[in-house]
């Protein structure tokens, strides 16, 4: 049995499909344009400096959630980078030291 939609569920739909398709574009807009952007001067040290960006403005909240752990994680994980410059070390010593503050504080 085919069961009739009704117009809240039309209108969501629209909404997911517009969404997507804008979200495809912005990614085919991107991927077209980025041929045409020279690989010299302040373009180019913009672009050099967006991922780490990125990333942090994807773990500044984790580390704020956490508090005070969150913070003491994130110096302790400076400190490994900064004299061992091993990522992986880095990582098992930020996972360690919330996982610790969250069950034994």
């Amino acid at each position: 049995m085919v069961k009739d939609m009704s117009n809240n569920e039309v209108y969501a739909l629209i909404i997911i499909f517009s969404v997507a398709i804008g979200t495809y574009g912005l990614r085919l807009s991107g991927l077209l344009l980025s041929g045409k952007i020279s690989d010299e001067g302040r373009i180019r040290i913009f672009l050099d400096y967006l991922p780490p960006t990125l990333l942090l403005s994807f773990v500044t909240p984790a580390i704020l959630k956490e508090g005070l752990a969150g913070i003491i994680a994130m110096i302790l994980i400076a400190i490994c980078m900064y004299k061992t410059k091993n990522i992986f070390m880095s990582m098992i010593i930020g996972v360690v030291t919330v996982a610790i503050s969250r069950n034994f504080f």
